[in-house]
């Protein structure tokens, strides 16, 4: 009966149209006994209990559903700044899911946990395989045997701590197994990580932690073609800018990391100048959490405010479709800062923790992808 609690949860939200339609289908289904081809009584019915009561008692559920997504895009939008990663998965996901994410909950519709983590099934298909079928991914590509870490993130939200503890134990919503980056904006979720990582024989390494802005209002941002000159010229980027994009990223410079870039570039919006030669001297891109990341701009191009420029235009388009636009700066990177309160940033009393995991005996051996400690941030 835990989907007529559900459909009474969004009669109780406003949302009549698929509340009724659901519950009266949801009694429709149950009443009716297959085995005596008979109907049941009302009075038989645990649904009309307690909302609270008639929630499901099952763990780790993944959500599948529109309606389902688009209540916990409304819970979640309550939460922010602390719920924008998980936040920004389920907008991917309700726009196509192109890097192939899910969300689960430890109970639904009344959770205390989310977990926003790439698809299992994903995984099965390439783990078997060596490589996706073409409906999977959006441009065929071999996979590399060794774990990407950069694909393999996962972001959780919790409103209480008890309950990410009980179901990272008692689940397998958190594959230890493998290597994986966690990225969470909760102190107390990257603590309590840290330490049931100690009981799956996990390792985990902080790459890096920064603070975490919003940007609100476009109206005021500047517009590229305004200011970049007759030479210059608005774009995205393209796939063929991926292996620029790779030597240049902090963390960049592997196969994985390729990979990775040329993924999003795929997937996602983004921003960049190119020159007279469409070469990109200065871009943005999103990532499947729906961050900001890799803002760069060309050594011998800079100071001339251009990192504005493709930031404000990305910017726009993300309000076009109603999603929030965020990112992370590290401390010590007061350039960027000052660039993103130029531009009227909101920064955060968040951090946001990028944290990697390694399963003990990949480091005992050398995990070919651990990548050292960074000084830089791997967003901005």
């Amino acid at each position: 009966m835990c989907r007529c609690a559900h459909h009474l949860y969004l009669l109780r939200r406003g949302q009549c149209q698929w509340g009724l339609l659901g519950l009266l289908t949801c009694i429709l289904n149950t009443a009716y006994n297959s085995t005596d081809h008979c109907w049941k009584s009302l009075s038989d019915f645990s649904c009309w209990a307690e909302p609270a009561e008639a929630q499901s008692t099952h763990r780790m559920l993944v959500l599948s559903s529109q309606d389902e997504l688009q209540v916990l895009k409304e819970e979640l939008r309550c939460c922010f700044p602390e719920s924008l990663k998980v936040y920004g998965a389920v907008l991917n996901i309700c726009q196509g899911n192109a890097f192939h994410q899910e969300v689960l909950v430890d109970s639904w519709p009344n959770f205390q946990v989310v977990i926003a983590r790439p698809q299992r099934e994903v995984l099965v298909e390439m783990e078997s395989t060596g490589h996706l079928r073409n409906d999977f991914l959006s441009f065929e590509q071999k996979i590399p045997s060794e774990t990407n870490y950069f694909t393999q993130s996962c972001a959780v939200f919790c409103r209480l701590l008890s309950a990410f503890e009980e179901l990272v134990k008692d689940t397998d919503a958190i594959d230890w197994k493998q290597e994986f980056l966690l990225q969470v904006l909760q102190v107390g979720v990257y603590q309590k990580s840290r330490s049931l990582a100690a009981a799956r024989c996990s390792s985990p390494k902080l790459l890096t932690r920064s603070q975490v802005f919003i940007l609100q209002n476009p109206s005021h941002l500047p517009a590229a073609a305004a200011r970049s000159g007759s030479k210059l010229k608005p774009s995205s980027l393209k796939i063929t800018h991926a292996a620029l994009l790779n030597e240049t990223w902090s963390v960049g410079g592997t196969e994985q990391s390729l990979q990775y870039l040329s993924q999003l570039i795929q997937c996602f919006p983004s921003s960049c100048l190119l020159d007279a030669r469409g070469c990109p001297i200065s871009w943005v891109l999103l990532d499947q959490f729906g961050s900001l990341t890799h803002a760069y701009t060309m050594p011998e191009h800079r100071g001339k405010g251009y990192i504005q420029m493709v930031m404000a235009a990305l910017t726009k388009k993300l309000h076009s479709i109603d999603f929030p636009v965020y990112g992370d700066v590290l401390e010590n990177n007061t350039a960027m800062q000052r660039a993103m309160k130029n531009m009227g940033a909101h920064f955060t009393s968040c951090f946001l923790f990028y944290d990697l995991y390694t399963p003990q005996a990949s480091v005992a051996f050398g995990s070919p992808n651990t990548q050292p400690v960074t000084t830089e941030s791997p967003l901005t």
